[in-house]
C-alpha cells in the first residue's frame, strides 16, 4: 500500500479520536463540538472557524510554561491576528497585547485593554504612531532605532509625559527557520549590539525617556530552543554589563516570541530542523532555555514575552467549498501524454490563505463532509484567481493532496491551523472579499465576529 496515503488516514482517525480540538459524528468533522459542515452552510465560505477553548488552552501552556518565573508578563502578538473578538478574548484570559501599528494600538485600546498592558513594536514608527503612544502611557515602546528614539525625545519632551522603553537589539544568533521570519540574524530589526551602550547612556540623559530594559526576537515558528538559549544569554550579558557601566538597574528583559506551533503531526517522520512545519520544541521547551539563562542574572527580572502564532495557530481552520473538479493532460513538449492530473477548485485561493503561496506553509486538507471515509485519491487542488499560481503547492505528496476519491461538488474542505497571520494577510485581489470569521465560544455557541466584505464595503474607498 502507498506508505503516504496510509500514514495519512492513519493521521486522519487520530485527529478525531486523539486531537483535543476534533471529534466526528455522522460522518461530519466537528471543532470543538461545532459542525464545521453546518457552519460553512450557515456562514458561507471560505470562512474562518476560531475556538474559544483551543485559545485558552494555549495560553494556559504558556502561563504554565513560565510558572516558575513568578514575574513573567505574556504580551499577545495582535498581528497574528487583531479580530476585535478575538483580542476580546485574549483580554479575558488575563494577557496583555504587543502592537506593531498604530491601529493595532488603537485596536487593543478599543477592545479594553490599558495603555499600561500594550507595548509597542516595529521598524517604522511615525512620529503621529509615537506621539499617539507616548499619549497613552503604553507599557513599552521597543526602540528599534537612533532615529525614532530622537523622535521619542522631542515628543515626550513636547507632551511633558514620560515613554517607557526598551532598546531593541540584535543578538546576532541564526536559527532554522523560514528566511522571511529571521529576525535576529542579519536583520532588519533593532540596532546593533554594540550600540546598545551608546543608546542607553543617551536614553539617561533624557527627561522623559525611561529605559527600562533590553528587547529582542529571534524569529518565528523556530524549531529549536537553542537559539532562543543563546540569544537570551547575550541579552543577559549585555544587560548585566550596561548595569555595572551605567550604575543603572533594568526592571525587565524583553525577549520576544516565536513558540512553534505544529502544522506537521507524524514528528517521526520528519526533522523539525529541515522543516519547520514539526514544531520541534514545546512551549516548556523555549521557557526552560530563556528562564535558565535569566535567572544566572537576577530571579525577580520581569521576562516579558510576545507570543502570537502560538496562541492562534492551532486556534482556527479555514473551510472552503469544492466548486467544479477537472481532469486534465500533462503532455511534454513534443505532445507526448505524460499524466492525468484530477483537480478540485476551491472558492480559497491565496487571497485567503497567503501563507501557503507566499511563505511555501503546509496545512493538512480534509473533506469534512466526508471525515469517515477514507482519503484515498490524490488531487491537486486549485483556487479561483485567474494567477496561474493560484493552487497549492505544498501538498501531502509533492503538489498532491489526499481526498476521498468521491468527493463531491460543494463538499466542505477543511485547512487546519489556520489561525495566525491569516486574517491578516487576505487581499481583494480579483475584487474577491475578504472572509467572514466565525467564534466557537467556551459555552459552545457559535457567533459571526467579522463579516465577509460586501461590494459596497469594496468600493466605498474609491473616489469617483
Amino acid at each position: 500500500m502507498d506508505q503516504i496515503l496510509e500514514r495519512f488516514n492513519g493521521l486522519r482517525k487520530d485527529l478525531v479520536t486523539k486531537d483535543r480540538r476534533f471529534s466526528e459524528k455522522d460522518g461530519k468533522l466537528f471543532f470543538d463540538g461545532a459542525d464545521l459542515e453546518a457552519i460553512a452552510r450557515e456562514y458561507g465560505t471560505p470562512v474562518y472557524v476560531y475556538s474559544e477553548k483551543e485559545i485558552e488552552r494555549n495560553l494556559q501552556e504558556i502561563k504554565d510554561a513560565f510558572a516558575s518565573h513568578a514575574n513573567t508578563k505574556i504580551f499577545y502578538a495582535s498581528k497574528s491576528c487583531s479580530v476585535m473578538e478575538i483580542l476580546r478574548s485574549i483580554k479575558k484570559n488575563g494577557v496583555c497585547a504587543e502592537a506593531n501599528s498604530l491601529y493595532e494600538v488603537r485596536k487593543c485600546l478599543d477592545i479594553g485593554f490599558s495603555g499600561s498592558q500594550i507595548v509597542f513594536n516595529g521598524v517604522v514608527k511615525k512620529p503621529e504612531d509615537l506621539e499617539f503612544a507616548i499619549a497613552n502611557d503604553l507599557y513599552l515602546i521597543n526602540v528599534d532605532s537612533v532615529h525614532e528614539l530622537d523622535v521619542i525625545d522631542e515628543i515626550s519632551r513636547r507632551l511633558k509625559k514620560t515613554a517607557n522603553v526598551c532598546v531593541r537589539v540584535e543578538p546576532n544568533v541564526p536559527s532554522a527557520t523560514h528566511a522571511g521570519l529571521v529576525t535576529a540574524y542579519h536583520a532588519k530589526s533593532g540596532i546593533d549590539l554594540e550600540q546598545a551602550e551608546g543608546v542607553c547612556k543617551r536614553i539617561l540623559e533624557m527627561p522623559y525617556v525611561k529605559l527600562k530594559g533590553l528587547h529582542m526576537h529571534v524569529g518565528d515558528q523556530v524549531p529549536e530552543s537553542d537559539p532562543f538559549r543563546k540569544a537570551t544569554r547575550v541579552l543577559v550579558e549585555e544587560s548585566m554589563r550596561l548595569e555595572k557601566v551605567l550604575d543603572y538597574k533594568f526592571e525587565l528583559i524583553n525577549v520576544g516570541g516565536g513558540i512553534p506551533t505544529p502544522y506537521k503531526y507524524d514528528e517521526e517522520n520528519g526533522n523539525p530542523l529541515e522543516d519547520n512545519m514539526y514544531p520541534g520544541i514545546t512551549a516548556q521547551d523555549f521557557a526552560d532555555a530563556i528562564i535558565s539563562e535569566v535567572e544566572k542574572w537576577r530571579d525577580d527580572i520581569e521576562i516579558c514575552l510576545e507570543p502570537g502564532r502560538k496562541v492562534v495557530g492551532s486556534a482556527a481552520v479555514m473551510l472552503t467549498e469544492v466548486c467544479l473538479d477537472k481532469r486534465k493532460t500533462n503532455y511534454d513538449v513534443d505532445g507526448n501524454v505524460e499524466r492525468h492530473v484530477d483537480w478540485k477548485f476551491i472558492d480559497a485561493g491565496y487571497n485567503v490563505l497567503a501563507d501557503a503561496q507566499h511563505y511555501g506553509w503546509f496545512f493538512y486538507v480534509y473533506n469534512a463532509s466526508q471525515i469517515s471515509a477514507a482519503h484515498d485519491h490524490y488531487f491537486k487542488l486549485a483556487g479561483p484567481l485567474c494567477d496561474g499560481g493560484d493552487y497549492y503547492h505544498y501538498g501531502i505528496k509533492g503538489e498532491e493532496y489526499l481526498l476521498p476519491e468521491k468527493t463531491n461538488l460543494k463538499d466542505i474542505l477543511v485547512f487546519l491551523d489556520a489561525g495566525a497571520y491569516s486574517i491578516e494577510s487576505q487581499t481583494v485581489y480579483n475584487n474577491r472579499p475578504r472572509t467572514g470569521v466565525v467564534l466557537i465560544t467556551k459555552e459552545g455557541d457559535v457567533k459571526l465576529i467579522r463579516k465577509e466584505d460586501t461590494y459596497e464595503d469594496m468600493i466605498k474607498y474609491d473616489v469617483y
